[in-house]
C-alpha cells in the first residue's frame, strides 16, 4: 500500500474519531441540559424508577448521540472527497 494511501486513511480515521468525540460531548451536554430544564424527568420516587435511572439516562444519551450521526457521516464523506477518493482506493 502506498504511503499516500496510508496517510489519507489515517487522516480520515482521526477526523471521524474527533467528530465522534465532539458528538458524544455534545450529546452529554444536551442530556444534562434536558435533566436540568425538565425536558427529561425520570421517575425516581420508587425503587424501580431508581433502578432504571442509569439505563434511562444511557438511552437518552444514545438518542441524543444518534441525532448527530448523519452530520458525522456527511462531514466524513465531504472530507474523504476533499482528500480524494483516488488516494483512498488507488488503482
Amino acid at each position: 500500500m502506498p504511503q499516500e494511501t496510508i496517510m489519507a486513511w489515517t487522516a480520515l480515521y482521526i477526523a471521524v474519531g474527533l467528530l465522534a468525540l465532539l458528538c458524544s460531548v455534545l450529546a452529554l451536554t444536551i442530556t444534562i441540559y434536558d435533566l436540568h430544564v425538565g425536558n427529561f424527568a425520570p421517575d425516581i420516587s420508587s425503587w424501580t424508577g431508581l433502578a432504571l435511572l442509569i439505563p434511562r439516562l444511557w438511552l437518552r444519551w444514545q438518542i441524543n448521540y444518534f441525532k448527530g450521526a448523519p452530520v458525522i457521516i456527511a462531514i466524513a464523506v465531504y472530507f474523504a472527497a476533499d482528500i480524494g477518493f483516488d488516494k483512498l482506493w488507488p488503482s
